[in-house]
């Protein structure tokens, strides 16, 4: 006795969500909180890719100085890449999407709001 399912479209899963209102609700709440991220990021452009910067050389100083080759380090990230792909995956496109198309709006309308 085995049992068949057809996996869901994408269609699917959003009708199924925006049907129950305290899911319709929650994906509209992530939304704003992406787009509100979008557009102080643009915003804040150049401090945040300083900070990257300020964290990468700290980084890389941090493994100069306990003797550690960097094909080492880099060895360890990729698995640790394999990890996050996995966790991405397993975060679902109603937990990820309405956040990235707020980001991508808010950070549109920042910039041509310059």
């Amino acid at each position: 006795m085995s049992i068949t399912t057809t996996p869901l479209g994408i269609n699917e899963i959003l009708t199924s969500a925006l049907s129950d209102p305290q899911t319709a609700i929650v994906i509209l709440i992530q939304f704003l909180l992406g787009l509100a991220l979008g557009y102080i990021s643009v915003k804040a452009i150049k401090y945040i890719l300083a900070f990257i910067a300020i964290l990468v050389l700290g980084t890389f100083l941090s493994i100069w100085s306990l003797g550690t080759s960097t094909t080492e380090v880099f060895k360890t990230l990729s698995d640790i890449i394999g990890i996050a792909k996995n966790f991405a995956i397993v975060l679902g496109l109603l937990t990820i999407g309405p956040i990235s198309i707020g980001f991508i709006i808010g950070a549109v309308v920042a910039l041509i709001k310059k």
